[in-house]
């Protein structure tokens, strides 16, 4: 029996850890000799614990898994313990005999099939990052008589060159495993301790932003742990498991303590922070009760004075002499120099209630004034519109007066007032007595058309009427001054209509009627019996040109503007004349009304009030803080192992033709072909007679173990 040590993976919180127990190794032989390569020994089986010996040679197992997902954070107090590992190696399946009485084709087929197997384990070796080297062939020739012996001994070189490849390829794998355990131990505590760094980190970021926010200095530094690791190199196996777990205890350690830290810096840090803030809400709170109370003091200020000055501005309007003054009032307010919390709030509304009665007193000053203003004003008004009405009633009766005698001045001085008349004038024989007549003539003052008129007398009778129509046209020009410049420019004859009344009496009943102008150019006649009305139209004009400038109440000289002459019995000779009067009349002066007493002004004075401000209260004092974040250094990374190293070679059996026996042969001595392998051999007849007694057995069994691994 054959002492090893193997390890098993216990779990741990979240980290497999290793322990140490006794395994015992049994080298089973039947009568073969026990060998091991020069590369394997007791003291270097540290790798991965095998399962059994008809274990497949190329399968190597941890007893359970290095991590585990329902597991999801590792406890700070936990120890990390040692994995194991083995390197114990399934033991050589290569027979060490052939049996005895074996033909050469048995012995060579036994070597084959040997050296297949070693080669298979070799490449098993080598895949598995075993250094493998292949030595030199041997030739062995081999006939009927030595068959037996030569096979036996190139099997058992063959066993222990195939237990050193699988020796060398357990310590191989052990050793991988090993890396690749603490490699994958050394992966997940750090991911682990840095997960929870990084929580506790996290935590305290997102605190040192609250705080920071909070308007709060935060000064961070960063602390580095940097624990007293083992250094890896040249360890492998159990040595570097060993080291690993040493490491890693002192890793975990170090994330538990920089946790805590972190943790008790964000904690001091939340307290500092719900500390600040919440001076800042009470420094906060007592200046909004201050700006609500100062904003509604002002406004209710502000209401009352602009109705004063309202009512000021409409007293001013009014006349009213009003000055304005203003009173500034400062209560006794308390000091709120370095008050915080309640001090502060209390503090505060001590001020407001003073700043709040002072408010109240001034709007009622304010309100006091302006009513008396309104008073006043109302008074004063009432006043001034007595004195308006009689004002007004005076000024109305001299602007008419005044109105009056400038439109009759403008009249007198612009006008072209006149009368018009006009005379018929005759010179006749028949002015009396039985064969009287007559004639006259009328005027049209706006339009200036004529009517001169004459009787037709036959001595018994006005036996008819004769009547001239026209126009006189006459153009008045004032001088601006009261006179007027007249000129009659010319007359226009329109028609003369003849009306009888009674038969014509007389003997002679030759009428004629002439008209003549100024130059005794004729203008118009007519013959008739005077027995007939009849109507004769003329539209003759004659032009006079006559120019006269007359005064006020002046008349223009009697200018002749017709001669007519009624011819008859007795014959009328007549001039028509026309003269215009200027009636412009100068306006008296008018004697104006006295205007009434104005009202004085009254004076007043009225008064602003300003109510001093409490102050606000002091922010708080900004606290500085301090935190630190805490970084573990990394633990070294464990070392590839090296590459195992082994060397194997192979034989060339070759077989001798078979030779008849003519002597008795001698007797066989050990050949001494194979490769020195430090491993305990015997010598001498009885045992190759044992070995050959059991020929049969061991190549049947060699053949039967192969035959299992074809399988």
């Amino acid at each position: 029996m054959q002492n090893s040590q193997t390890y098993k993976l216990y779990k741990s919180g979240k980290l497999w850890v290793i322990g140490a127990v006794a395994v015992a190794g049994v080298a089973v032989s039947a009568n073969t000799t026990q060998v091991s390569a020069d590369t394997v020994s007791n003291a270097d089986a540290q790798a991965v614990k095998t399962t059994d010996a008809t274990q497949s040679d190329k399968q190597v197992q941890l007893t359970a898994s290095s991590t585990d997902t329902t597991t999801n954070k590792a406890t700070t107090d936990d120890t990390t313990k040692t994995a194991t590992v083995s390197s114990t190696a399934e033991k050589s399946t290569v027979p060490t005999t052939a049996g005895s009485s074996v033909t050469q084709d048995q012995a060579k087929d036994a070597v084959d099939k040997a050296q297949d197997t070693v080669k298979d384990d070799a490449k098993t070796a080598s895949d598995a990052g075993v250094d493998v080297t292949t030595g030199k062939t041997t030739d062995v020739t081999i006939n009927d008589d030595n068959a037996s012996s030569k096979t036996d001994e190139v099997l058992s070189d063959l066993n222990k060159q195939d237990q050193a490849v699988k020796d060398a390829t357990a310590k191989q794998q052990a050793n991988d495993q090993a890396y690749q355990t603490a490699t994958t131990e050394k992966t997940d505590a750090t991911k682990q301790g840095q997960a929870d760094l990084d929580n506790a980190t996290s935590d305290l970021d997102k605190q040192v932003d609250t705080t920071e926010k909070a308007g709060i200095k935060v000064n961070v530094e960063v602390a580095q742990s940097s624990p007293e690791y083992k250094d890896f190199s040249g360890l492998e196996g159990q040595n570097l498991l060993d080291a690993m777990a040493y490491n890693i205890n002192l890793y975990k350690q170090a994330i538990a303590d920089g946790v805590a830290s972190e943790k008790a810096d964000t904690e001091t840090l939340a307290k500092l922070t719900a500390e600040y803030q919440q001076k800042q809400a009470d420094y906060a709170k007592a200046n909004a009760d201050r700006d609500e109370a100062v904003e509604k003091g002002q406004s209710d200020l502000n209401n009352a004075t602009s109705d004063l000055d309202k009512q000021v501005e409409t007293s001013k309007n009014a006349g009213l002499d009003v000055s304005v003054e203003v009173s500034k009032v400062s209560p006794k307010y308390k000091d709120l120099t370095g008050l915080e919390a309640q001090e502060l709030l209390d503090a505060m509304a001590y001020n407001l209630d003073l700043y709040n009665k002072a408010v109240a007193s001034g709007v009622a000053s304010e309100k006091a004034d302006t009513e008396a203003l309104v008073k006043l004003t109302a008074e004063y008004q009432k006043q001034v519109a007595d004195y308006e009405a009689q004002k007004a009633a005076v000024d109305k009766a001299n602007a008419d007066k005044k109105a009056a005698y400038e439109k009759a001045l403008e009249d007198y001085m612009n006008g072209t007032n006149h009368t018009t008349s006009m005379t018929a004038q005759t010179q006749t024989d028949a002015s009396s007595g039985q064969y009287q007549t007559f004639m006259n003539a009328t005027v049209d003052q706006k339009k200036g058309e004529f009517t001169l008129e004459h009787d037709m007398n036959d001595g018994v009778h006005i036996i008819g009427h004769g009547v001239l129509k026209g126009k006189i046209n006459w153009k008045i020009v004032s001088n601006g001054d009261g006179t007027e410049t007249v000129t009659i420019s010319s007359i226009e004859l329109y028609s003369y209509t003849y009306t009888n009344a009674y038969q014509n009496q007389a003997v002679n009943q030759n009428i004629n009627f002439h008209v003549y102008d100024n130059e005794d150019n004729e203008l118009f006649s007519v013959h008739h019996d005077g027995n007939t009305t009849f109507s004769k139209t003329i539209n003759k004009t004659a032009q006079i040109n006559k120019t006269f400038k007359i005064s006020p109440n002046e008349t223009s000289p009697l200018t002749q503007v017709l001669i007519v002459d009624d011819n008859w019995i007795w014959n009328t000779h007549g001039q028509v004349s026309t003269h215009i009067k200027n009636t412009n009349v100068a306006p008296k002066t008018p004697i104006y009304e006295q205007d009434p007493v104005k009202p004085t002004a009254p004076k007043a004075t009225v008064h602003h009030v300003q109510v001093v401000a409490p102050a606000k209260g002091h922010e708080p004092a900004v606290p500085v803080a301090s935190v630190k974040k805490v970084t573990v250094a990394d633990m070294p990374n464990a070392d590839k192992p090296q590459p195992q190293k082994v060397e194997v070679h192979y034989y060339n059996i070759k077989k001798t033709p078979k030779v008849e026996k003519t002597e008795t042969p001698k007797a066989v001595e050990t050949a001494s072909i194979l490769p020195h392998t430090n491993a305990n051999e015997s010598h001498g007849g009885v045992l190759l007679s044992a070995m050959a007694g059991l020929a049969s057995l061991g190549l049947a069994f060699g053949i039967s173990k192969k035959g299992k691994k074809q399988n």
